[in-house]
């Protein structure tokens, strides 16, 4: 029974980052890909490639290929999780490092004394989920960074004047409309249309049913009932409740997924809610999601006539 204390809770974890001696090639592939090396048994393709929660079809959490060793093209891929045993460990250990033979990277080491151990330790739904937001937490963290290189300001600007935030815009997002304490962002993608709105009520069916609607009044974006999941963070003092859910446009055929960011300042002033929203018909969502998901991750509230930080959640 020693062994199913196991993974991300009695074992080693280690974080490698490699200082940039050379410039390093692009990685390979998109984001959310992983490459899973020695995994004879399926069993992180099992756990990697687990539906999304909060999606209105089934996705994987990552699109993972099979390879029993690397080799020089792997070596170049975004993620990679390697496998291998050794007989001598009394329990698994994890360790990953950053940008060793592309940027950006991230290569997961997990030793186990047999598949067997990690076969059992996958089991508990804890460490498989910590598993997961291990490389997940890196591509939130490449998105970020993307965003710092390219974003819109002109649209941050007027974030910053109406809500007191400083927040990263993605550049490709130009098309706006603003209301009472409330603004809507938009790429305006016929085909795969990414979204972000700020406000200041909790109450969100309230707050888009006056603010987004279809093609007439009496259509309006509605929160599909019993679709919501919620989990609770604290960056930097102020609390965040993080809301998973689907949209649907009442008395339209239209709806797909969303996350919201309440933030309750520390200071005890005004509640911030910020969120994305996708419309991509016949596309798939996950990507389009999470990546605009990493804006919400940059917000900055003005505390005190000083900007606090919250990008340290992905660091």
């Amino acid at each position: 029974m020693r062994y199913l204390i196991l993974l991300f809770a009695a074992v080693t974890l280690v974080a490698c980052n490699r200082g940039k001696q050379t410039m390093l090639p692009d990685s390979g592939g998109r984001p959310y890909e992983v490459v899973v090396i020695g995994d004879s048994d399926s069993i992180l393709y099992k756990v990697l490639s687990a539906p999304v929660g909060s999606l209105p079809q089934p996705e994987p959490a990552f699109d993972v290929s099979m390879n029993t060793s690397m080799n020089a093209t792997l070596r170049l891929a975004r993620n990679i999780v390697v496998v291998e045993i050794d007989a001598k460990l009394n329990q698994i250990k994890v360790k990953y490092e950053r940008n060793v033979y592309a940027e950006p990277q991230m290569i997961v080491h997990i030793s186990t004394p047999s598949m067997k151990v990690l076969r059992q330790a996958m089991r508990f739904q804890d460490a498989a989920d910590k598993m997961r937001n291990l490389i997940k937490r890196n591509e939130m963290k490449n998105a970020i960074m993307r965003l710092e290189h390219k974003h819109n300001t002109k649209l941050e600007a007027e974030v910053l004047q109406m809500f007191s935030i400083d927040m990263r815009i993605p550049a490709d997002m130009q098309a706006s409309r603003k209301g009472k304490n409330f603004i809507w962002i938009s790429n305006d993608s016929p085909t795969a249309m990414t979204n972000i709105c700020i406000y200041t009520s909790e109450n969100r069916d309230s707050v888009m049913q006056t603010n987004i609607k279809g093609e007439t009044d009496d259509m309006y974006m509605t929160t599909v009932e019993g679709s919501v999941a919620r989990t609770e963070l604290t960056v930097d003092g102020n609390v965040r409740t993080v809301c998973r859910g689907l949209w649907e446009m009442y008395g339209d055929a239209m709806g797909g997924p969303f996350v919201q960011h309440i933030i309750k300042r520390s200071d005890k002033q005004r509640t911030i809610v910020a969120e994305v929203f996708v419309f991509a018909p016949g596309t798939k969502k996950r990507n389009l999601l999470l990546n605009t998901e990493a804006a919400l991750y940059t917000i900055q509230p003005k505390q005190n006539n000083k900007w606090k930080t919250e990008k340290s959640a992905w660091q």
